[in-house]
């Protein structure tokens, strides 16, 4: 059975599940997260399964390339900025501007320029997972009080917020928003891990 309630997202539970269990055990979350390398690890492969549902729905993505290469472009650019910008005008430590700064690409990538910029690993997981189910849980409800139905739309601006585990939202809604949202997801974290970089040191 399926649940439908956007709040009883499979993450958000295990999220609350293994942190009472680590508060229970008195761990620490450093060495949980050194005892799941290899699962982590396997979310690279396990993201090339996407490859799937965009090949099913190429023809209605094709029609519209441009306006998604730019859509995805413009949002990865402005989720990067107004991060890095929130959290410096709040004043917060460099690793939490760090940490906001990768929070909307899926997190392999997302650790990756997270090392390179010389954050910290359990800063970054934690932001893009609240990023994800953040999206996940509110993401379409917000969009549909906007008015915004159309599932293209919806997908990538789903993908392109909240990656994975937004994807995995958007395919209980559709196959062509889950196609969109993997595409999102793909683009955003291939443009991010090349203009980051370079775009951290102006911010």
């Amino acid at each position: 059975m399926r649940f439908r309630k956007s709040w009883l997202n499979p993450v958000l539970i295990a999220i609350v599940l293994i942190g009472v269990v680590i508060w229970v055990a008195g761990g620490k979350v450093e060495d949980y997260l050194k005892s799941t390398e290899a699962l982590v690890f396997m979310l690279s492969p396990t993201v090339i399964c996407l490859a799937l549902i965009l090949y099913e729905q190429t023809a209605a993505l094709k029609r519209q390339a441009f306006a998604i290469i730019t859509a995805v472009s413009c949002g990865g650019l402005v989720n990067v900025i107004a991060g890095v910008c929130l959290t410096r005008w709040l004043g917060l430590p460099e690793p939490f501007v760090q940490a906001m700064s990768t929070k909307a690409v899926t997190t392999p990538i997302a650790l990756e320029l997270s090392k390179s910029l010389g954050g910290e690993a359990s800063l970054t997981v934690a932001f893009v997972l609240l990023s994800g189910i953040m999206g996940a849980v509110w993401g379409l409800p917000f969009l549909r009080r906007l008015g915004i139905t159309d599932p293209v739309t919806s997908g990538l601006a789903i993908g392109t917020v909240s990656h994975g585990i937004g994807t995995a939202r958007a395919q209980q809604e559709s196959d062509l928003m889950a196609a969109a949202a993997a595409l999102a997801m793909a683009l955003n974290g291939m443009l991010t891990a090349f203009y980051l970089p370079y775009l951290y040191v102006w911010l």
